[in-house]
C-alpha cells in the first residue's frame, strides 16, 4: 500500500505514493477528506471524454465529483489504470485538461477551471504518514526525480518535456526499480514502453523501498524549463 504523496510542481514530474500527502511550490493546506478519499483502490478508466471519465471515477470510487457540463465539454481524459488513492486518480484524470479539483465536502470533489487549485488533502511536508510509517521527504522526492530524469534524458527517444505520461514504480529492498507500469498512457505506446524500460534501469537508495509504489507524472515543459537542458543523449 502506498504511503505519501509528494508533488514537485515546478518541474516536469510529479512524484507520489499514496497515504499522507505533501507538496512543494504552493501554500500548504490542511488535510481534508475522509479515510475513503485517502484509501487506495483499483481504477480502470479508459481514455474518453472528461465528463464520462469523471462519472466512471465516481462509480468506481463511490465519491461524488461535481462539475459543470459546460466546463468539461470538449475535454479529453487519458484515463487511469492502476491502484491509487481517489485524489491521486482524479489528479491523473485531470492531467492536461487545464482543470483542477477542490474538496467541496468531506467526501466530494468539485472540478474547477483553476488548474492551480490545491491538490485535495495536501498538508505541508509531513515527516510521518497517517499510519505512523516514514513518508517521502523533499530530499528523497528530488532524488527520485533527478534519477528518473537522468535515465530518460540519456536517450533521444525518451527525453521528457514534450509528452504526458502517468506511471507507477515499485522499489525493492536493494533500491532497484523492480516494476514500472503506466497508469495513464500517452499517445505513443512505443515511447511509453521505452520510458518504462528506462525507469526500470534506475537505482535508488534501498531505504526508499518502503515508499512504494511511487506515482510519477511526466508533463510537458516550456522551452525555458526544458528538463534535459545541457544533457547530451547517447545513441538510441
Amino acid at each position: 500500500m502506498a504511503r505519501s504523496v509528494f508533488a514537485l510542481v515546478a518541474c516536469m514530474v510529479l512524484l507520489a505514493s499514496s497515504g499522507a500527502v505533501a507538496q512543494v511550490g504552493r501554500p500548504s493546506e490542511s488535510p481534508q477528506g475522509t479515510a475513503e478519499t485517502h484509501a487506495s483502490a483499483r481504477f480502470d478508466i479508459d481514455e474518453q471524454s472528461l465528463a464520462s471519465a469523471l462519472r466512471a471515477f465516481g462509480e468506481q470510487s463511490g465519491i461524488a465529483v461535481l462539475f459543470d457540463d459546460a466546463l468539461v465539454a470538449g475535454r479529453l481524459s487519458r484515463g487511469v489504470h492502476g491502484t491509487a488513492s481517489p485524489h491521486d486518480a482524479l489528479r491523473i484524470l485531470l492531467l492536461g485538461t487545464g482543470l483542477g479539483a477542490r474538496f467541496s465536502s468531506t467526501n466530494a470533489f468539485t472540478v474547477t477551471a483553476d488548474a492551480t487549485a490545491p491538490t485535495p488533502g495536501v498538508p505541508d511536508a509531513p515527516a510521518m504518514a497517517r499510519d505512523g510509517s516514514p513518508s517521502l521527504g523533499q530530499g528523497d522526492a528530488f532524488l527520485i526525480q533527478a534519477s528518473i530524469a537522468q535515465a530518460l534524458c540519456a536517450r533521444h527517444d525518451t527525453r521528457p518535456g514534450g509528452f504526458r505520461l502517468a506511471l507507477q514504480l515499485w522499489i525493492d529492498g536493494s533500491g532497484t526499480v523492480e516494476r514500472a507500469s503506466a497508469l495513464a498512457p500517452s499517445d505513443d505506446p512505443a515511447r511509453d514502453r521505452r520510458v518504462l524500460a528506462a525507469v526500470r534501469s534506475v537505482r535508488l537508495p534501498p531505504r526508499l523501498s518502503g515508499m512504494s509504489p511511487v506515482t510519477v507524472l511526466l508533463v510537458p515543459s516550456p522551452a525555458s524549463n526544458e528538463p534535459c537542458r545541457g544533457v547530451r543523449a547517447g545513441e538510441d
